[in-house]
């Protein structure tokens, strides 16, 4: 496909609207919420903080709103998974760049602003990630080149180590960059729309990447700023569903952007990798660590299911539109 011409851009300031709308999706991590919250305000600039909770049952909304009464909290009536909140919020987002921020990342004003700053210098950028730790300081990795279906063997066979992806270490153009820190230019949701809720947990930063770079535009990597992230939290609390949810969503992934055909090809590789692991969790079980079995039983179980990726490639996308900025009168 080939790329369409970059329109002009919504990106000025407009009189009233905020530079910036940081969006956070919460589940049942309320303590890291208000931990968050209180390194965000107050805010040293025009911003608006929008917490989107998908059905938390720990009383997240009820202490963000009491703790924080200049945050936006939406009380959402279901867990629609990480792209269903973040459309949600998109909806009352009003800044000219958005800031995906999970509850487990650590957040400083002086490093926003540097995030910022850095990405008002790429105008052919729309998608934006920076150099992200864990607590002790150690990179993750949060970049990642296009998934394609060649790739699936050579993971399924353990191979893919001999071969590994060199994570950048200066500003750079990159195919995807991790969802839990991604900062959007907001012209670029107005003109592709918001993430797509098909994907419940995972590769959704990756397909919204995609469509970025297909509608002519590009994704960076920034280490002028860096952030913490403590890891998965949410996901922990649901493993086996988030561990389900992840191969789901790399099988539609693939069906959305390769096709059937390549689609039955990383399901076979998928269904050949992941028995041999079941394999192998079934002897570690022989010792006493049967934690892991269930859940490549279920999801070898899941590859074996007729009709998987017909049904895949059958769902239409869900991408609801972002509205445009107020322009200044």
């Amino acid at each position: 496909m080939m790329p369409m011409p970059m329109p002009a851009t919504t990106d000025e300031p407009t009189r009233d609207a905020p530079v910036l709308s940081i969006l956070i999706v919460n589940w049942n991590t309320r303590d890291l919420l208000l931990a968050l919250l209180g390194r965000l305000f107050p805010t040293p600039m025009p911003c608006e903080v929008i917490v989107v909770d998908n059905q938390s049952g720990d009383d997240s909304v009820a202490a963000a709103r009491a703790a924080f009464p200049a945050a936006i909290v939406l009380a959402e009536p279901k867990n629609g998974g990480f792209a269903y909140g973040v459309n949600r919020g998109l909806e009352r987002a009003n800044g000219r760049w958005v800031l995906l921020l999970n509850t487990d990342a650590e957040a400083s004003w002086t490093e926003i602003e540097r995030f910022l700053a850095a990405a008002e210098t790429h105008p052919d950028a729309a998608v934006f990630g920076p150099c992200v730790v864990d607590e002790h300081g150690r990179p993750q990795r949060t970049t990642w080149k296009r998934h394609l279906p060649r790739h699936a063997l050579t993971e399924a066979l353990f191979l893919d180590g001999l071969f590994p992806e060199r994570a950048p270490t200066t500003d750079t153009e990159i195919d995807c960059v991790s969802g839990c820190v991604f900062l959007i230019r907001r012209s670029m949701l107005e003109r592709i729309g918001g993430l797509d809720e098909r994907f419940w947990m995972y590769y959704e930063e990756e397909d919204f990447c995609e469509r970025v770079r297909q509608a002519g535009s590009h994704v960076r990597w920034l280490p002028a700023a860096r952030f913490v992230h403590y890891g998965s939290f949410s996901a922990n609390l649901a493993a086996e569903k988030t561990f389900l949810a992840y191969f789901e969503s790399r099988l539609l992934y693939h069906a959305a952007w390769h096709g059937r055909f390549w689609t039955e090809w990383v399901r076979a590789c998928l269904l050949v990798g992941h028995s041999i692991r079941l394999v192998g969790w079934c002897g570690m079980a022989l010792l006493g660590r049967r934690h892991r079995v269930r859940q490549y039983r279920k999801l070898v179980g899941r590859l074996l299911r007729p009709g998987l990726i017909g049904a895949l490639c059958r769902q239409p996308r869900q991408v609801p539109p972002v509205r445009a900025m107020a322009t200044v009168s």
